[in-house]
C-alpha cells in the first residue's frame, strides 16, 4: 500500500482549494461545488499520480475506489444513497450525484471552499458572524519546520499539520521528499 499512499500524499499536496461554483436554489446563500467542476479539478492531478477513481452504484450505495494504476492497490468508501423517492429518476439521480461528490471529497481529502464555511455554519446553527483565526505560513525557515518534518518521518500525517499552519503547494512537496 506504500505506492498507493505516496501517490494519495503527492495529489493532495498538488491539489488546489477547490472552490464551490453553484448556488442551492432551495437555500439561500448555501453555495457548493458541482461534480464536474471537482473532477475536472482533480482528474488531470489523479492521471500525473499514477491514479484512478472508480465510483460504481452498488444496491443503494456509491462504491468510490482509488485505485494506484502500476500496482492495483485500491482504498474505497462506501456512501449510502439517500433521496425521498428512490423510485423517482431525478431524486435517485441527485442522491447518486450527492453521494458521488461527498465521498470522493472525503476519500481524498479534498479541501473545499468558497471562504465563507458555509456548511460548518449550518451544521452548528451559527450565524457565520465570527472569524476565522489565520494560520501561519510554515516554510522551511519556520522554527516548526524540522518538528513537522519528524512527524511525518514518524507517520504522522501531513493533515495534522495542515490544522495548525497553512503550507503552500512547494512546502508540502518538500515535507513529503523528506519522508
Amino acid at each position: 500500500m506504500k505506492e498507493l499512499f505516496l501517490s494519495v500524499s503527492n495529489f493532495q499536496a498538488e491539489c488546489p482549494t477547490i472552490k464551490k461554483d453553484a448556488a442551492n436554489p432551495f437555500f439561500k446563500g448555501s453555495k457548493y461545488a458541482t461534480l464536474p467542476h471537482i473532477l475536472s479539478i482533480i482528474t488531470p492531478i489523479l492521471k500525473k499520480n499514477g491514479l484512478v477513481l472508480m465510483q460504481p452504484v452498488i444496491n443503494t450505495c456509491v462504491v468510490t475506489k482509488l485505485i494506484h494504476i502500476d500496482t492495483g492497490q485500491m482504498i474505497e468508501s462506501v456512501y449510502d444513497i439517500l433521496c425521498k423517492d428512490a423510485t423517482n429518476p431525478q431524486q435517485l439521480g441527485s442522491g447518486v450525484t450527492y453521494a458521488r461528490r461527498y465521498s470522493l471529497s472525503s476519500l481524498l481529502g479534498l479541501n473545499i471552499d468558497d471562504g465563507s464555511d458555509d456548511d460548518g455554519n449550518i451544521a452548528t446553527g451559527n450565524n457565520g458572524t465570527s472569524k476565522a483565526i489565520a494560520k501561519e505560513e510554515l516554510t522551511p525557515t519556520h522554527a516548526t519546520w524540522i518538528k513537522a518534518k519528524e512527524h511525518l518521518q514518524t507517520g504522522g500525517l501531513l493533515e495534522d499539520i495542515e490544522r495548525k499552519y497553512t503550507i503552500s503547494a512547494e512546502n508540502k512537496k518538500l515535507l513529503i521528499a523528506a519522508k
